[in-house]
């Protein structure tokens, strides 16, 4: 145990004592290393961005039906939906025709909007920080408005706006209600740039209701009885993530319902991830080899010089095991020393890059490298140091003492 503590010791004050050489084998490593940080920095950090940008970005993760099974859809069918670990949100859409509405604002402008429904939990109106609107049963009820629409009518946040709604009874009768709709938020410019206004779903079947001649008690609008159970011709879905669009989609299709994803933009996010990988895979290959071919033949010239001192030390009693340790603690040294150095080089390029390249894209980090990915580059530096030592560390302990007798 002696003999091993004491070569391991000698090993580090004969690395330091070649200070001039070691510090040009841990420049070496650092030459190779501190690029190829650069390289998967940038890598994953653009990724990470691209990937962040389309997760944040509802539109992205959106899924609406292209096909309707026979009766529509059903509230139980939406219930199933929204338990779906990779669904995030999930509501009923009115039919086309019912999700259009006329508003006249106090200034006299006039303007048809989309209907579109929204819940509690909708991703929209969370990205955005808007509360869900009220549903009001005095006559009048909120909406969130799209920029353009909340431009075009002059209107903000606790403005009033009035609905026009009509419809033609049997025998060619048209009547007419009104609707009160205040303004409870608006959205940002980058959520939707079309004429719509967000309310809640039960608001919109009463709309719908009152164009089918159906009564709406709650409103004090007459007409027929309210069928027992709704029905609807379409719904919007949000996954939770990029990978749960696939997954949802594959779900739809096997309950015989084609939606339409944004599977194509999320693929090629991938792809571009997967090449990218792929190119930085390679060159991490090339370098490594190219610093193992370094290294074994460092270490092995280092070697074949001190086979004289290694034979003295064997006549002074280290045992050949222990002169394993020699070639090997050096090695370490040199891979230690070579990763912390490049890690610092890393860093300084890191801060340049960010600096010229993060305001382009909102502020976020161009080049970052992960703690846990930084664990596992030193750990693999220091593995492949110790791999290249091993035909060195082999020949250190077969030196023969004789070999110095002879030689003296």
């Amino acid at each position: 145990m002696n003999t091993l503590s004491s070569a391991v010791r000698l090993s580090v004050r004969d690395w330091m004592h070649e200070f001039r050489l070691s510090f040009c084998a841990v420049l070496a490593l650092a030459s190779m290393l501190a690029p190829l940080l650069v390289l998967h920095g940038v890598h994953t950090g653009v990724i990470a961005h691209m990937k962040n940008q389309l997760t944040n970005d509802p539109a992205v993760l959106v899924i609406t039906p292209q096909t309707m099974p026979a009766g529509g859809f059903s509230d139980e069918f939406f219930d199933t939906v929204r338990r779906l670990p990779e669904a995030r949100f999930c509501v009923g859409r009115t039919r086309g025709v019912a999700a259009e509405l006329q508003l006249f604002a106090p200034s006299g402008a006039m303007l048809t909007v989309d209907l579109e429904p929204t819940a509690q939990g909708d991703p929209v109106l969370e990205r955005a920080g808007i509360v869900v609107p009220p549903i009001d049963r005095d006559g009048g009820v909120g909406a969130v408005f799209s920029t353009s629409s909340a431009r075009k009518l002059g209107v903000s946040v606790g403005d009033v706006v009035r609905a026009s709604l009509g419809r033609r009874l049997e025998g060619g009768k048209r009547e007419s209600q009104s609707l009160d709709i205040r303004v409870t938020g608006v959205l940002p410019q980058s959520a939707t740039g079309k004429d719509r206004i967000l309310m809640q779903l039960p608001v919109m079947n009463d709309i719908q209701d009152f164009r089918d001649g159906i009564a709406v008690p709650s409103r004090n609008w007459t007409g027929s009885e309210p069928p027992t159970e709704r029905r609807y011709d379409s719904f919007v879905a949000y996954a939770r993530t990029l990978e749960g669009v696939e997954t949802l989609d594959a779900w739809f299709r096997g309950h015989n319902i084609i939606v339409g994803t944004k599977a194509r933009e999320i693929a090629g996010i991938r792809q571009i991830d997967s090449s990218i990988s792929s190119v930085v895979m390679i060159i991490a290959v090339t370098a490594g080899a190219g610093f193992l071919a370094f290294m074994l033949s460092s270490m092995q010239a280092s070697v074949r010089r001190k086979e004289r001192m290694l034979g003295m030390m064997r006549l002074l009693g280290y045992t050949g095991d222990s002169l394993l340790l020699f070639p090997a603690v050096q090695a370490l040294l040199t891979g230690v020393f070579g990763c912390l150095l490049a890690f610092c080089l890393y860093a300084v390029v890191a801060v340049a890059v960010d600096m010229q390249f993060s305001a382009r894209i909102g502020g976020a980090s161009v080049c970052t490298i992960s703690f846990v990915n930084c664990f596992v580059i030193f750990a693999g530096v220091q593995a492949l140091s110790l791999l290249a030592s091993l035909q060195a560390a082999f020949h250190a302990r077969n030196v023969e003492p004789s070999a110095v007798i002879r030689d003296n």
